[in-house]
């Protein structure tokens, strides 16, 4: 339209006689500044993503996806697609966010989750939207990120393994506050519950070089919320959103100063002349220029955009491969830490055993060890009390002896009595004397 207009008054000014730039009393016309739109963020190679984002975060290599990126400065618990709001655009549903790093991470490239990381970002040139998995049920929408194995179809489906992503990574909110600004505090997560009444309603779709995102029926959301839903221009959307990072890009083009020279006295009738002749010449030369460079451009546009999308599915389908083996790698990995650990067990049981029967066996054979220990000290007892004692002789009878002289013993009489025989207990009574 600027062009048109600018084209127009050139030619009224050679109708009507003056020179471009110059009004027909001959005075100079004043320079005019024409606005225009600033240019999108120019995405060719994932490499272009690494300055922009570098000041708020940083890259990591994870695993088969190579460089990743992961925001710093983050509160606790954060999550993406959680710290804004939706816009309806011709495009569908538009993701909206004051977060500096939202024009890429949000429109270009997937998201996915590890222990190790948290969230991270895997770069990809394909724009769109946002990149998110929907449902809806029981009066609630929920979104997830989309992770890296997406695919695009040659019929322009965007297909997705919908298992693969992990319910946690769903947030919800009723379908009445889903045009309202979404926040942390206001989503809810993690809960089975919802997830378990909703279903995918997922319809992501490739049609013109330029993907659709369509989630929730803008009727079921007006029913809910309330309040017309105003569809705007995705690009009024992009400008807005991508002008901070355009300008670093390039040198800001929003005006253009027409300047006007000063013409030289006696000049001016020359000029007269000359000026028909010389736009009637610029227009047929410029006519083909402008096709070519048309054309130009748009060869090279289908060139860039047929090579960035054989290098983004040669990209997937290694991804995928990669994700495969590393799945078979796990199984594996798992299966010989399951050995590892019976055997483990196995060798534990076993010692424990043979623990408890060594313990079983002393606890046997500790009385019988003392009975040995006590009766070994009582044996030596007994010889030590032998050996400090003199050796005792058994007792003899004394044997009477026939001695001569006065010594002689006399035999006592036998008599004969009718009790007991006699003894030294029991000596015989005396004889009796006579009168």
């Amino acid at each position: 339209m600027n062009k048109t207009r600018r084209l127009i008054g050139l030619i009224g000014c050679v109708l009507c006689g003056a020179l471009p730039g110059y009004t027909t009393c001959g005075q100079p016309s004043v320079s005019v500044g024409v606005s225009v739109p600033l240019p999108s963020v120019e995405i060719r190679v994932e490499s272009d993503f690494y300055e922009p984002l570098t000041p708020h975060g940083e890259w990591v290599v994870v695993g088969s996806y190579g460089r990743c990126w992961r925001p710093a400065r983050v509160a606790a618990g954060w999550r993406p697609y959680c710290n804004g709001n939706w816009q309806r655009t011709d495009v569908g549903w538009y993701w909206v966010s004051d977060e500096p790093w939202a024009w890429a991470t949000y429109h270009y490239g997937r998201w996915d989750f590890t222990d190790q990381y948290g969230w991270y970002w895997v770069p990809q040139t394909q724009w769109a939207p946002a990149w998110v998995s929907w449902h809806e049920g029981g009066g609630y929408v929920g979104w997830a990120p989309l992770q890296p194995s997406v695919s695009i179809s040659a019929g322009g489906f965007v297909g997705f393994n919908q298992s693969r992503i992990s319910p946690r990574a769903y947030v919800f909110v009723e379908q009445r506050q889903f045009l309202e600004p979404i926040r942390p505090t206001t989503v809810v997560a993690n809960n089975t519950t919802i997830i378990s009444k909703t279903t995918t309603i997922t319809n992501t779709r490739f049609v013109n070089n330029a993907v659709i995102n369509e989630g929730p029926a803008t009727t079921v959301i007006e029913k809910a919320s309330g309040r017309k839903v105003q569809a705007v221009q995705v690009q009024e959307l992009r400008h807005k959103q991508e002008a901070a990072v355009v300008s670093k890009q390039r040198v800001p083009t929003g005006t253009v100063d027409k300047k006007v020279q000063t013409p030289v006295p006696g000049e001016v009738g020359i000029r007269e002349t000359k000026a028909p002749l010389d736009l009637q010449s610029r227009a047929k030369k410029s006519e083909p220029t402008a096709q070519e460079q048309s054309q130009k451009s748009a060869r090279e546009s289908l060139e860039n955009k047929t090579q960035v999308e054989s290098k983004r599915r040669v990209n997937e389908a290694a991804q995928e491969k990669a994700g495969n083996k590393a799945t078979e790698s796990e199984r594996t990995a798992q299966l010989e830490i399951q050995q590892r650990r019976e055997e483990l067990d196995k060798k534990t049981q076993a010692e424990a055993q043979r623990t408890a029967r060594e313990s079983e066996n002393k606890t046997k054979a500790e009385p019988q060890r003392r009975a040995n220990e006590a009766a070994e000290k009582a044996q030596a007892e007994a010889e030590k009390k032998a050996k400090g004692k003199p050796e005792l002789r058994p007792r003899q009878e004394p044997v009477a002896k026939e001695q001569t002289g006065t010594n002689r013993v006399k035999q006592a009489p036998k008599t004969k009595s009718k009790g007991k025989p006699s003894s030294p207990e029991n000596p015989p009574a005396p004889p009796k004397s006579s009168p």
